[in-house]
C-alpha cells in the first residue's frame, strides 16, 4: 500500500515545489507522511463541505487545488473557519496536499488540460514567470531494459519537445565492465570482464525536472551501478507562465466559441463581452482568477480570453482594445485540471490498492 509520502513524491514530480508563487502555501498542510493511503481524494477547493465530504469517504490523503492554511495560524479556536476545518481533519486523521500556483503553471496542469479541454492548440504560456534552461541526460541500458527506462523517465517529465513526449534517441554498442567482490552484477560475475550490448538512450529535459528524471531512471533500470551523463544545452530555455494562448483547428464565432465553453465546462453561468459574430482562431485562456491578464492575452494576439472572477473595468478595457472575454468561472475553469489528476493519480498507482477519486 503507497504511504502519503509516495503520493507527495508523484505530486511534486507533476508540479514541481519550484514553479511555485514565493508566498504561495503549497505542500503538506495537514497530516504524516509516513500513513498509508488507502483512500485518496482529489478537489478544487478545501472548503466545510470538502472537508466533510473527503472524512465521509474516509479519505487518508485530500489534495486540493486551493490552499487550506494561507497565513500563519494563530490560535485553533473554534470560530474560526479554517481552524474549525484543521481540527476535523486532524481528528479524522486525514492529511491535506496542496499544489496551487506550481499546478497552475506546470505543463499538463490546470491551463494546459483546460486548453485542451476547449480545442485551443499549440499552446504557449500567457506570461512568462520562469525560465528554465534544458539538459540532455544520457544513459547506457541493456537492450531488453531500454523501453522501460525511457518510459519511466517520460512519465517523470523527459522527451517533451514541443507538441511531442517520450522523444528519445538510441544508438547501440558495446559496454564492458568487471564486477568487484562487493558488485550485485545483472549479468556477468565477479572479477570476470564482461561485455554487454547496450543502447545509449538520450532525452532532454527542462533542468528542475533532472533530479526526478535521474530519480526514476534509476528505480527502472536493472543495474545496481548506473552509468550516465547530464549535458547542459543551448536550446532556448522552457517558459512556465500562468494561462495559455494557442490556436483552434477552424476560425469560429464568438458566439460559436462560447457554446463550446457552456458543453465542455457545463458552468451555472457565462458571462460573454464582445462582439458575439466576430471570428476568432487565436483563443487565450487562464484557469481561475485571471482577469488583469487581458493585457497578455491582447499582445499574445488572441482574439477571445476564457477565464474566471473578470472584473468590470478590465472586460471595459479588453473590449476597447479589441478582445473578446468569457468568463465562465473561477471553480469551471480549474475543475478539468484536478478532474484530470484524480485520472493520473488512479493510472500511476493502479495496482497499488489504493481507491483515488474527484470530489466536489
Amino acid at each position: 500500500m503507497p504511504t502519503i509520502a509516495d503520493f507527495i513524491d508523484e505530486l511534486d514530480s507533476i508540479a514541481p515545489p519550484g514553479l511555485a508563487d514565493t508566498d504561495d502555501r503549497i505542500g503538506l498542510q495537514v497530516g504524516d507522511r509516513s500513513r498509508e493511503a488507502k483512500r485518496v481524494c482529489v478537489s478544487v477547493d478545501t472548503s466545510d463541505a470538502i472537508v466533510d465530504l473527503a472524512i465521509e469517504r474516509k479519505a487518508d490523503l485530500l489534495v486540493a487545488h486551493h490552499p487550506l492554511i494561507y497565513t500563519p495560524l494563530t490560535s485553533l479556536a473554534a470560530d474560526d473557519p479554517v481552524a474549525r476545518r484543521l481540527t476535523k481533519l486532524v481528528r479524522a486523521n486525514t492529511a491535506v496536499f496542496v499544489l496551487h500556483t506550481n499546478y497552475d503553471t506546470a505543463p499538463g496542469g490546470i491551463n494546459d488540460t483546460l486548453a485542451g479541454k476547449l480545442g485551443v492548440l499549440d499552446c504557449e504560456p500567457l506570461t512568462a514567470r520562469k525560465s528554465d534552461p534544458f539538459v540532455k541526460i544520457a544513459v547506457f541500458v541493456p537492450e531488453e531494459a531500454v523501453e522501460d527506462v525511457r518510459n519511466a523517465m517520460a512519465e517523470a517529465g523527459a522527451g517533451m519537445i514541443g507538441q511531442y513526449t517520450h522523444c528519445s534517441f538510441r544508438t547501440p554498442g558495446i559496454g564492458s565492465f568487471v564486477p568487484l567482490p562487493a558488485a550485485q552484477p545483472y549479468v556477468g560475475k565477479v572479477g570476470k570482464l564482461e561485455e554487454v550490448e547496450e543502447y545509449r538512450l538520450e532525452m532532454v529535459c527542462a533542468a528542475s525536472w533532472a533530479g526526478n528524471v535521474i530519480a526514476a531512471m534509476l528505480e527502472t533500470h536493472p543495474y545496481d551501478e548506473v552509468a550516465y551523463d547530464v549535458y547542459e544545452l543551448a536550446n532556448e530555455p522552457a517558459r512556465y507562465g500562468y494561462g495559455r494562448v494557442g490556436t483552434l483547428d477552424e476560425e469560429v464565432s464568438v458566439r460559436e466559441f462560447a457554446q463550446r465553453v457552456r458543453t465542455t465546462l457545463e458552468p451555472e453561468h457565462v458571462g460573454i463581452w464582445g462582439d458575439l459574430d466576430k471570428r476568432v482562431k487565436r483563443v487565450a485562456v487562464c484557469g481561475g482568477g485571471g482577469s488583469s491578464l487581458f493585457k497578455e492575452a491582447v499582445k499574445a494576439g488572441a482574439h477571445v480570453y476564457v477565464t474566471g472572477d473578470t472584473k468590470h473595468h478590465d472586460r471595459l478595457d479588453a473590449g476597447a482594445l479589441g478582445l473578446a472575454v468569457i468568463d465562465a468561472g473561477h471553480f469551471e475553469t480549474e475543475k478539468p485540471g484536478m478532474v484530470a489528476l484524480a485520472e493520473r493519480l488512479t493510472k500511476t498507482f493502479a495496482g497499488s490498492g489504493a481507491q483515488i477519486e474527484y470530489i466536489e
